[in-house]
């Protein structure tokens, strides 16, 4: 159980990461809004270590995602962080609406790649699946949901700047996914 709970805080930081920027765009989200990014996220990452840990039972030590989950991770990472960008400097200094459900699953899927990755190590070991999986999807829920209220905070102090260092977030997280990579 300590195992799975310190791989689901492991694999839950860039989920935190996107959603406190997605409470830094929001500035004002609300308890709902909140809960939006913690089950699409939540949801993203146990679907992904569901399916990474039924593949390492299966296929055993068959790399599936190595060669492209960073690239992906990157590319949707790229997106959603230059959008916000973008809108950043386009918009004014309104309220952002809140993010739809297509956005939230790219983010989700894009922080969520790694998940895969390590459930396949993870069904080569034989752990417990359900608990496991419940756990991810679990400690993401909360990482988010906490995560979009506290970029709240930080929203309501910076306005249109704390938008732009949002999306500048995602991209480095984009970035360092690559990297990590490209450099093992």
């Amino acid at each position: 159980m300590l195992t799975g709970l310190t791989v689901a805080a492991g694999l839950s930081v860039d989920s935190l990461a996107a959603a406190m920027a997605t409470g830094v765009v929001l500035r004002s989200p609300r308890i709902r809004d909140a809960a939006r990014v913690g089950t699409a996220f939540g949801l993203c990452q146990a679907g992904f270590a569901l399916g990474g840990l039924l593949a390492g039972l299966v296929l055993a030590r068959l790399p599936l995602l190595d060669a492209w989950d960073h690239w992906i991770a990157f590319g949707l990472l790229m997106l959603v962080g230059g959008q916000m960008i973008v809108a950043a400097f386009q918009g004014d200094d309104a309220e952002a609406a809140a993010p739809s459900w297509l956005a939230l699953v790219m983010m989700g899927v894009g922080t969520s790649i790694d998940a895969g990755v390590v459930g396949v190590g993870m069904g080569l070991t034989k752990v417990e699946i359900l608990a496991t999986v419940l756990i991810i999807g679990a400690v993401t829920f909360g990482f988010s949901f906490v995560g979009v209220l506290c970029g709240r905070c930080v929203g309501q102090r910076t306005g249109t700047c704390a938008q732009i260092v949002g999306g500048l977030g995602l991209v480095a997280i984009g970035v360092h996914i690559l990297a990590v990579h490209l450099g093992s």
